[in-house]
């Protein structure tokens, strides 16, 4: 009965690379795959409903394959333990990472796949919001659109996106996921 109550002993001692490795490339991939669904459906990302519809896909994903991470280290990896900050660790890289592998996949989109994607996205901000905003406003949105090509300032935009909503859905999914280990009770 004593091996049923007692964690395993590698408990909190086990790295977590590999999980967050791996689940970053499935939260990377399941992006993508999303990013290509509403590429196909030429799905108008610059409305409110589109908007609304990237990012509840993104946090959708993104919730879901933190969960499966943390749970993976948890019960697999650290002896069905894991505390609070090691499960915010894992859901934040995993986020992160998928984050990283998703704007690769928006640099060769937009250079190499459909480089007049960009400009459709223009005209598509213009149609919905272009009105309802000052003109100084809408030019510094619309050279937005412009460095969405180059691949570092990809990467910075989705390590600080990925950093926020990383962190956002890392302290949620480990709220749920946490399990600390049992404490033995002297009778």
């Amino acid at each position: 009965m004593n091996t049923l109550d007692t964690p395993n002993a590698q408990q909190g001692a086990t790295p977590i690379w590999n999980t967050v490795l791996k689940y970053g490339a499935y939260c990377g991939g399941a992006i993508v795959v999303f990013s290509i669904l509403t590429y196909l459906a030429d799905v108008d990302l610059m409305s409110i409903s589109g908007m609304l519809i990237l990012y509840a896909a993104i946090f959708l994903i993104g919730f879901s394959i933190a969960a499966m991470a943390m749970k993976y280290q948890r019960d697999k990896l650290d002896g069905g333990v894991i505390s609070y900050g090691k499960a915010l660790a894992v859901g934040l890289l995993v986020v992160l990472i998928g984050m990283v592998i998703s704007s690769f996949w928006n640099y060769i989109l937009i250079n190499f796949i459909d480089p007049e994607y960009m400009e459709g996205m223009k005209e598509q901000f213009i149609a919905t919001w272009g009105e309802s905003m000052p003109q100084e406003s809408l030019d510094e949105a619309l050279a937005g659109f412009d460095k969405a090509g180059n691949l570092f300032e990809g990467i910075k935009s989705s390590l600080i996106g990925g950093t926020i909503f990383g962190l956002i859905i890392g302290l949620i999914t480990a709220a749920f996921m946490k399990r600390e280990p049992m404490k033995e009770y002297m009778r």
